[in-house]
């Protein structure tokens, strides 16, 4: 699941046990656990286990999915797994284009459904057909984590994936607006769906999920305000530099390229891709730090 196009901060102190796949770091933290034990505790027995451990299987398929993409564009990708979510942050070696981002968003829930309907084909099961689907708990789980699940992904809300593919879309009608306007988007529609939810009995199994996403987003509104309002006399932009400075000068040259790749993607600021290019010649990619010199130069001009 996706914050923006899921460059997000990673804390390093609170993970439970990491192990590389694929080529990619996979962070299990604690949450990630505890959320699996819930599960096993509110399904309850062989299906409770069988819920789990489909749910963190597919949660690890997704990520990869979308770590394999972000991958493919040059970027460096890692995984964690946490509550109610995965995560898979990525560094851009480059500017990446709008349509990169949305296919980066849009490979996790593709990875996930397409595994999930391969395997329950080869088990002889239509995905489509009720009593195939509730043939039993095998099925059941795999139809639920692996295909629901993806579909679910691509509701055109933030943080799901589909709200990261329509904010890039956004982002080339109205430039710096579309993200702002999808979150308020996301907020209003998530609202709607939570009375509903509320109102209708019908609708009531949809309570759950609509609660969390509505937490999630006014939590993101909350980080991005208070993003967006940087220190007395500073400009937003002067305000990045001042953080990127600040990692920079303690080492974290990855947290600052990730912070300022997100900056850049909102707004192209040339000293902020240039401080990109510091951070990644820090950490070995002179390729990665070539392009961002490039995109520095050409910011400038477009700043002139």
């Amino acid at each position: 699941m996706p914050l923006g196009f899921k460059q997000m901060a990673k804390d390093h102190g609170s993970h439970f046990r990491s192990f590389t796949l694929l080529g990619f770091r996979v962070e299990i933290r604690p949450g990630f656990i505890i959320f699996l034990g819930l599960v096993v505790f509110i399904y309850g027995g062989s299906l409770g286990l069988w819920a789990a451990g489909t749910l963190a299987a597919f949660t690890l398929i997704h990520e990869l999915g979308h770590a394999l993409a972000a991958r493919a564009t040059g970027a460096h990708a890692e995984i964690s797994l946490d509550f109610l979510a995965g995560y898979a942050s990525y560094l851009p070696s480059r500017p990446l284009a709008r349509w990169e981002r949305a296919g980066i968003a849009a490979a996790g829930s593709f990875a996930q459904g397409s595994v999930a309907t391969v395997i329950m084909l080869l088990l002889g099961a239509n995905p489509l057909s009720r009593s195939d689907i509730l043939r039993n708990e095998a099925t059941l789980s795999i139809w639920w984590a692996g295909i629901v699940l993806a579909v679910v992904n691509l509701i055109p809300v933030i943080p799901l994936d589909g709200g990261a593919i329509v904010s890039a879309a956004l982002e080339k009608i109205a430039p710096h607006r579309g993200a702002s306007f999808m979150m308020w988007f996301s907020i209003v529609l998530t609202s709607g769906g939570l009375v509903t939810a509320v109102a209708f009995e019908q609708a009531r199994s949809f309570l759950p999920l609509a609660a969390i996403l509505l937490v999630m987003q006014l939590q993101l509104f909350g980080s991005r305000q208070r993003a967006a309002t940087p220190l007395a006399g500073l400009s937003q932009t002067d305000y990045i530099i001042l953080v990127m400075s600040g990692l920079q000068r303690v080492g974290n040259h990855h947290e600052a390229a990730k912070i300022g790749a997100e900056a850049f993607r909102q707004q192209p600021n040339a000293l902020v891709a240039a401080k990109i290019s510091q951070s990644l010649t820090a950490l070995g990619d002179h390729d990665g730090s070539l392009a961002w010199m490039r995109a520095a130069e050409q910011a400038s001009f477009i700043q002139k």
